[in-house]
């Protein structure tokens, strides 16, 4: 059963039947809200804790009857508890102040591998998931079945299908309104592809999807009021029914046939870390891994290492991110995703990197660690370059750190400049010139 609403009816029972919960109530609901407790008063109280700093509820009234919708509050570091994992999209129907029915159950939040509390590397590395996909860049939203609108409809993970945001403000519509930007989109293409035909079948039960759009989430596009549909794409990726079991990617595609995220070759979680974390065009894989409990599988994301970096080259044009790939040895990769013009600025960047590579080298070797250091800093400062620490460089050049010191000296240098300008490259060329001069190069 989802938590939120284990939680909010024994609440409700308590404050307004006079409900007294027994001992194993209390604590298996305290121990959903991550603090295990035998005594009523330190239940309600972290309830209310929860409530008021960790999750947000949203809700639309119509006549006695009200919709809610549960998420993470934003900006609030996230905390591992076991209702956690469902607050993020899950929808309840409220009869007056009693929560009814559970509306919309996603999937539950995925935990980052090696990050995450409650996933750690030294136990789930040798983990074999049942399965495995990639992730969609986008934006999740959920389908469900609305009894006050007689209709399925989409909601995000955060607002309901009549909310959005003006400026940091929520706005909040009449129900039978689809103004959230994003579920406008979603709503479109499912009737476009008979999506909505397809769901009628399963009344009761919920389907998460990703919305793709032209350009990654992760680059934080514009809000996409009045976008053009045929410029998004929308994905099935789980399914939930009425029972509370989470089904796999294949398996949902199976039950409602509609286009899915692409699956990976299951393999132990170190395995498939590995490949992930170097992968510059996906974001992360997903993995479904079994506990024994349908219902709460967990979902573990394995995330990249430089897919941000190299989808702000792309799509913001950003040289500093290309710097930073450059200096793990895949400018090469990043160069074969870019256009013409800013790939052969991609290249210009690594051998300038090969050259300052040789430089710091010889510098260290010539004038000793904390007088090359000096040197850098100095002869950058003369270029307009601020931000740079000799007594930092000191130290990484001591250790034989040369990497670091090159990685950093270039996204100082490149940091704010474009791709596509001509004169991108000038400062970091005048820097390698100076050096070598300096050195008798």
């Amino acid at each position: 059963m989802n938590r939120v609403f284990l939680v909010e009816e024994l609440v409700y029972k308590v404050d307004f039947e006079n409900y007294q919960p027994s001992e194993e109530e209390i604590m298996r609901a305290g121990e959903l809200l991550g603090q295990p407790t035998r005594k009523l008063d330190a239940l309600l109280n972290r309830y209310w804790q929860v409530f008021r700093n960790y999750i947000e509820k949203k809700c639309v009234k119509v006549d006695e009857s009200s919709i809610c919708i549960y998420s993470w509050k934003a900006n609030v570091p996230f905390r591992l508890f076991p209702l956690a994992l469902h607050a993020f999209g899950t929808i309840l129907l409220f009869k007056g102040e009693r929560p009814e029915e559970v509306l919309a159950y996603p999937m539950n939040k995925p935990l980052s591998y090696a990050k995450s509390p409650g996933l750690p590397e030294e136990e789930y590395a040798e983990k074999m998931p049942r399965e495995a996909s990639l992730r969609v860049d986008g934006w999740q939203l959920t389908a469900y079945y609305n009894p006050l609108l007689n209709r399925w409809v989409f909601a995000t993970r955060y607002v309901l299908h009549n909310m959005y945001y003006v400026k940091g403000r929520l706005v909040v519509d009449s129900l039978d309104s689809i103004s959230n930007p994003y579920v406008i989109l979603a709503d479109t293409i499912a009737e476009q592809t008979g999506l909505y035909k397809k769901l009628e079948a399963y009344r009761g039960w919920t389907f998460t999807f990703v919305l793709e759009g032209p350009e990654p989430a992760i680059t934080k596009p514009p809000y996409p009021i009045g976008a053009d549909a045929s410029n998004y794409r929308l994905y099935l990726l789980m399914a939930r029914d009425p029972s509370g079991r989470l089904y796999t990617w294949s398996e949902t595609r199976k039950i409602l046939d509609y286009p899915s995220v692409p699956l990976v070759e299951p393999r132990k979680l170190r395995e498939l870390h590995e490949e992930a974390r170097r992968r510059l065009d996906v974001r992360s894989y997903f993995a479904y891994i079994d506990t024994g409990d349908p219902e709460n599988p967990v979902i573990a994301e394995l995330e990249s290492d430089y897919y941000a970096d190299a989808m702000n080259a792309k799509y913001l044009n950003d040289a500093k991110s290309a710097a930073v790939l450059v200096c793990e040895g895949l400018g090469e990769k990043l160069a074969s995703m870019l256009s013409d013009e800013r790939a052969q600025r991609v290249l210009e960047i690594d051998e300038l990197r090969i050259k300052l590579e040789s430089l710091v080298a010889k510098g260290v070797e010539v004038l000793g660690a904390e007088k090359f250091a000096e040197l850098l800093v100095s002869t950058a400062r003369e270029l307009g370059v601020k931000g740079l620490s000799s007594g930092e460089y000191a130290r990484a050049l001591k250790e034989s750190n040369y990497k670091r010191v090159v990685k950093k000296t270039m996204a100082v240098v490149l940091e704010g400049k474009l791709l596509t300008q001509s004169e991108t490259t000038a400062a970091l060329a005048g820097l390698v010139s100076r050096l070598g001069k300096a050195l008798g190069n």
